[in-house]
């Protein structure tokens, strides 16, 4: 039995047991989440403005050869606090042997080889490029939030210190916005008058969005976790945000699937929008109806009435379809294969998958698709299994199973910082930075050479996926997956 009848069987049983077990429903109640707690892990914020502190004093830590902290391991160096930076030197470090190697030993005293040796480390230091990179997070606001921040600090810091193979120095300016819009303008600016390069940070919307349109010569900025990259102008990226390809793939799969007909929920957030258009594009170009699509507004927590819509759209379709009256007794054999697409974010899904259940989809046979929000390791973790289990969604390659470039990580992060690595937060980091270095290492240094060479990046392999940019916008690599009691199971 191939992969994907297996997956076939999976999705019918799951069905046929959801039908027979009406008495399992539950029902869900009102309330609200606090947003900053929920974002802690997920990164998705709503800040209040915040009061703004200066910045008295800022450190410097300088790293040398390959990777290793100045001092003793664990300790850093200060060096010129007014600077506020920190220096990583991420070239290769040519050791004395290797030097003496390669030096004529016809009549070279030790002497002329030493002093052969420093002249050639001095050459060597004059080639070396210092390219200067910043941090613009939210250190100073709420502590889960600055919590947060620290961590995709850490994250920042480890992808400067693997660029050992290269051949220039990386100096990183770090900067605290607190989490307020009119103090990122301000300190855009600034980083826009010095040597920065590019800027990684703005973890929410509001300060992405800002900063991009605070810009003066368009120097990059990359986020790891806002969502409206695309109306902050050209040249800023994220590593969140819609992901059409996704959807695009959830639509071929159900015409492949065999699906008779789909219902599309989303919410008003413009990334939501933007799949299930993609989505609906797909599907139509492929022959596979759309027979209704409902919206809700963001920040709800009640669905019943855009639920209940798609459900008696489906039925409605399904009963014309089979040629019969509105009080017919369906046998459950006969209904046909139908679904319900919802490309909602992560946030949304602990509210929207219990009332799935609650009002009954699951009992007529209506199979849910979605996108990467389904397959969030939060949701996976927070969310009642049976509420997910049976759903066909996105998920970023690699994350079925920890691979090398996930051991490569934890081992660089350790060896960096002298501790164990207890959070996924640090990853994206880490990718946020990579982007924004593997686009300086094209060697271009003007605002719009860089952004040229970002955006012609293709299967950058970071920690949390393998990213191109297409369009000017990040994507993953995707690949459609079965949630099994929280599992993932790759479809083939």
């Amino acid at each position: 039995m191939s992969q994907r009848e297996k997956v076939k069987c999976l999705t019918r049983n799951s069905r046929l047991q959801r039908i027979h077990n009406d008495g399992l429903r539950e029902t869900v109640t009102g309330g609200s989440v606090c947003s900053v707690c929920y974002s802690y892990m997920t990164g998705r914020f709503q800040v209040e403005r915040m009061s703004v502190i200066p910045i008295d004093l800022l450190f410097a830590v300088v790293f040398f050869g390959s990777c290793q902290l100045a001092g003793p391991r664990g300790s850093t160096s200060v060096i010129d606090p007014a600077q506020n930076d920190i220096i990583v030197d991420s070239r290769d470090q040519i050791g004395a042997p290797e030097l003496i190697g390669r030096i004529p030993d016809q009549g070279v005293t030790e002497e002329d080889s030493i002093a052969r040796q420093e002249s050639f480390q001095q050459a060597s230091r004059a080639d070396i490029t210092t390219l200067e990179i910043a941090t613009l997070l939210p250190n100073g606001g709420p502590p889960a939030l600055s919590e947060f921040a620290r961590l995709i600090e850490e994250g920042v810091e480890v992808a400067v210190a693997e660029m050992d193979k290269t051949l220039f120095n990386v100096r990183i300016t770090a900067m605290d916005n607190e989490g307020d819009p009119g103090l990122t303008v301000r300190l855009v600016r600034e980083l826009e008058d010095s040597k920065v390069k590019g800027v990684i940070g703005f973890l929410e919307d509001a300060s992405l969005e800002v900063g991009g349109r605070a810009r003066r010569t368009g120097v990059p900025l990359v986020s790891p976790t806002a969502r409206s990259a695309s109306r902050a102008g050209p040249g800023v990226y994220s590593l969140e945000g819609p992901d059409p390809v996704a959807a695009a793939a959830i639509a071929s799969y159900a015409h492949e699937y065999g699906y008779a007909r789909i219902a599309i929920l989303h919410s008003q957030a413009p990334a939501s929008i933007a799949e299930a258009d993609a989505f609906r594009e797909v599907s139509e170009a492929l022959g596979l109806p759309v027979v209704g699509r409902y919206a809700y507004e963001v920040g709800a927590t009640c669905f019943g009435e855009e639920i209940i819509a798609a459900q008696d759209a489906l039925r409605a379709a399904e009963i014309a379809a089979l040629g019969l009256d509105e009080d017919d007794t369906l046998d459950v054999e006969m209904l046909e294969p139908v679904a319900f697409f919802l490309p909602i974010p992560s946030e949304d899904v602990e509210f929207v998958a219990p009332q799935i259940v609650h009002y009954g989809l699951d009992t007529l046979a209506i199979d849910i698709l979605g996108t990467s929000g389904w397959t969030d390791p939060q949701v996976l973790e927070r969310v009642n299994l049976r509420h997910t289990t049976g759903v066909v969604a996105t998920t970023a390659v690699g994350r079925t199973e920890e691979g090398a470039r996930q051991f490569q990580f934890r081992k660089a992060y350790e060896a960096h910082f002298q501790r164990s690595l207890v959070s996924a937060v640090p990853a994206i980091g880490h990718d946020a930075a990579l982007v924004l270095l593997e686009g300086l290492k094209s060697g271009a240094r003007s605002p719009e050479e860089i952004r040229l060479a970002i955006e012609a990046l293709r299967e950058v392999e970071g920690v949390t996926g393998i990213y191109s940019v297409v369009d000017g916008r990040i994507l993953r690599q995707t690949e459609v997956v079965y949630i099994d009691d929280g599992i993932l199971v790759p479809i083939g």
